[in-house]
Order: C-alpha cells, then sequence, then structure tokens
C-alpha cells in the first residue's frame, strides 16, 4: 500500500496543481453560466411534468449506461514494466488501493446522476423512503461493477444483462428489489479478480485516463503535447480530397483533415449539439433562444486549444506557410463548423417556441465565435 500511496499523493499535488489553473482561468465563468442555465431550466421543466410523465423508463435507461464508458485509474507508469516487474506477484496491496480508488469515483459518478435523476422520479412516481433507497443503491452499485469490469479486464457488455434486470424491476413496480441484480455481477468480478498485476492492461488504462484527465484541463491551459484519438472516417476524407487538396491549399487540408477525424472536433461538436436539442425540449419558454450561444460557446471553447496541440503535432508545421496562414487555414474551418451549429440550433429553437430569442441567439452565436477564434492569435 505504500507505493500506491506515494502515487495517490503524486496524482492529488497534480490534480491541485491544475485546479489551481483552471479556478484562475476566464473560461471557467462559461462553465459556471451553464450550470446555472442548466439547473434553471431543469427546474422549470420538473415545474410543468406531472405522473404521467415516463421518469421510470429513463430510470431504466440511465442504469444501463451506468456501467458504460468508465476510465478507470491504476496509476500505472512506462517505466513499471522494468522496474515493477519482478514485484508482482507481491503487491497485493497496490492491487486493494487501486481498486478501491475506482470504487470511490464509481460511487461519487453515480451520485452526481442521481442529483439530476432523483428530483424527476420524486415529481413523476410515488416512491417509498426504502424504494428511494434502492435506487441510490442499485446506481451506485452498477456503476462500481462498470468501473471494476475495466480493472479486471472484463468486457462492459457482460455487465449489461445485470443493469437490464434492475431496470425491468423499475418498470414492474419492483423498485425496492432492484438492488439484487445490481450486487450480482460483484460475485462475478469477484471470480474473474486478477490474481498478479495486469501490467500492461492497466498501463493502457492509464494512458486513456490520463488522456481524458488532460483533455478538459487543456481547456483552460496550454498542453499542447496532448494525445488525441483519431477515426478513419474514408468517406469525409475522400470527399476533403476532391474539394480541398485539389485547390491546393495545404493548411486547410491538414487541418480539415484532424478536424474530421478527431474525436475532440467533429464527434465534439455532434455530441453537444444533441444536449442542446434536450435543453431546448426541456426549456419551453422565451429563453430557448440563448441555448444556442450558449452550447455554440462551449463547442468553441473546446476548439481553441484543439488548434493548440494541432500545430505542435501535425503535420502543417512542417509546411512552408507562416503562423497566420496556419490559424486563417483552422479558423476558415472551425467558423463554418461553428456557424452551421449555429443555424442548425437556432432553427430547432424556433421549432421548440423560440421567437424573437432565436435571431438574438444567432448573432450572440456569431459574436462569441469569433471571440473565442480570436484567442488563437
Amino acid at each position: 500500500m505504500n507505493r500506491f500511496t506515494a502515487r495517490f499523493g503524486t496524482w492529488m499535488e497534480e490534480v491541485v496543481k491544475y485546479s489551481r489553473y483552471v479556478a484562475n482561468g476566464g473560461l471557467l465563468f462559461t462553465l459556471y453560466f451553464t450550470l446555472i442555465y442548466g439547473a434553471f431550466v431543469y427546474n422549470n421543466f420538473l415545474e410543468r411534468i406531472d405522473g404521467t410523465f415516463p421518469g421510470t423508463w429513463i430510470a431504466a435507461g440511465v442504469l444501463l449506461l451506468m456501467p458504460l464508458g468508465h476510465r478507470p485509474r491504476t496509476f500505472i507508469q512506462e517505466a513499471d514494466q522494468v522496474f515493477l516487474l519482478p514485484e508482482l506477484g507481491d503487491i497485493r496491496s497496490y492491487m486493494v488501493g487501486v481498486r478501491l480508488f475506482n470504487l470511490v469515483f464509481a460511487a461519487l459518478r453515480g451520485l452526481l446522476v442521481l442529483l439530476v435523476l432523483l428530483p424527476l422520479l420524486v415529481r413523476t412516481e410515488s416512491y417509498t423512503s426504502i424504494e428511494v433507497l434502492s435506487v441510490v443503491v442499485t446506481m451506485v452499485m452498477l456503476s462500481a461493477a462498470g468501473r471494476l469490469a475495466k480493472v479486471e479486464g472484463v468486457r462492459e457488455w457482460t455487465i449489461l444483462p445485470f443493469a437490464l434486470v434492475s431496470g425491468a424491476c423499475l418498470l414492474m413496480d419492483w423498485t425496492a428489489w432492484a438492488w439484487v441484480p445490481a450486487f450480482m455481477p460483484f460475485i462475478f468480478l469477484h471470480v474473474k479478480r486478477n490474481e498478479r498485476i495486469p501490467l500492461l492492461h492497466w498501463l493502457v488504462l492509464e494512458e486513456k485516463s490520463r488522456a481524458q484527465f488532460e483533455r478538459v484541463i487543456s481547456w483552460f491551459v496550454d498542453l499542447p503535447t496532448l494525445k488525441e484519438e483519431v477515426r478513419e472516417r474514408r468517406v469525409l476524407t475522400r470527399l476533403l480530397e476532391n474539394r480541398v487538396l485539389r485547390r491546393v491549399d495545404a493548411s486547410r487540408y491538414v487541418y480539415g483533415l484532424r478536424i474530421l477525424r478527431s474525436n475532440d472536433s467533429l464527434d465534439l461538436i455532434l455530441r453537444l449539439t444533441v444536449v442542446a436539442l434536450i435543453v431546448m425540449w426541456m426549456s419551453g419558454g422565451w429563453y430557448v433562444g440563448l441555448v444556442t450561444p450558449l452550447f455554440v460557446g462551449l463547442t468553441a471553447l473546446q476548439l481553441v486549444p484543439l488548434f493548440k496541440r494541432l500545430e505542435a503535432v501535425s503535420i502543417v508545421s512542417w509546411l512552408p506557410i507562416t503562423r497566420d496562414e496556419r490559424i486563417a487555414g483552422y479558423s476558415w474551418w472551425a467558423m463554418r463548423l461553428l456557424v452551421i451549429q449555429s443555424v442548425v440550433l437556432a432553427i430547432a429553437s424556433i421549432a421548440f417556441g423560440a421567437t424573437w430569442d432565436a435571431a438574438v441567439g444567432l448573432v450572440l452565436s456569431v459574436m462569441v465565435t469569433r471571440y473565442y477564434l480570436n484567442r488563437l492569435k
């Protein structure tokens, strides 16, 4: 446990250091405003719904998602492949520390989800205190099971049947017993647990988790060496070659290629657009149009640090073009993508009840986009 405690302490020092950078950053105001606006919209949404709203179905769907998408921390380092190898069979305490650490984080994730879900269930369902406690325990257990499955090298989908049965218990009004199937994965995981540290597997988990942490920090602090995940996307790549490469615009082509293939750009825009549509559906008031600049601003906030990372690792830095030309190439793509997102959200806001505020939201979105892109210079 001493080795785990030392590495946990190092991790805490790093978190505290970057937290200070984030707290001192002016961009944090954007996230504060987003949370306040989201709480306001959600409160108004809860006041408009009644017992006919399918809150139980939403809770059952959330249970299916709880075991998925975890990024466990293991604190394994590349040098451990040499220096830790002789000790792999003798440091069970390190493995216990890693498991406990991830259990705590999984429980916190489940509780954060419950902060949003429980008010909805209380508003739409007539749960007793025992049933509410059962929902809480079920959510936390499924979250913990999904995270531990990643640690033990078990596929996440093996936890889904248990989550499905727990969701069925909610739908059949057996809420007080929903925790029973959620507990069963721990028996399976105990049987499948690793007796020795799976060094390479834990190293991969650590790298992915650290990349996710650095991706969030990069919104506020320059981390140009941050690794990114990319996808092939052959159809979009061919369209890009036919439309841009033929014009011999190297900067636009290279940045366009990375933007289209990066999970931190095109996927980011799609995800935030979907979330914005859900928020519009929940709003139902004159302020629907304000969702557009809010989420366009969140998108632009994350696209700015992406340019700095691409500038550090992309082949475009090898080309005989100036930095102004590189900024112009990236801005050309970012501006068009953000304007398209703004127009789509503005049209959607009209469908959800916006009037004059849709035009105001569109204008503010363009202003926010220009503000963030000017930060590239």
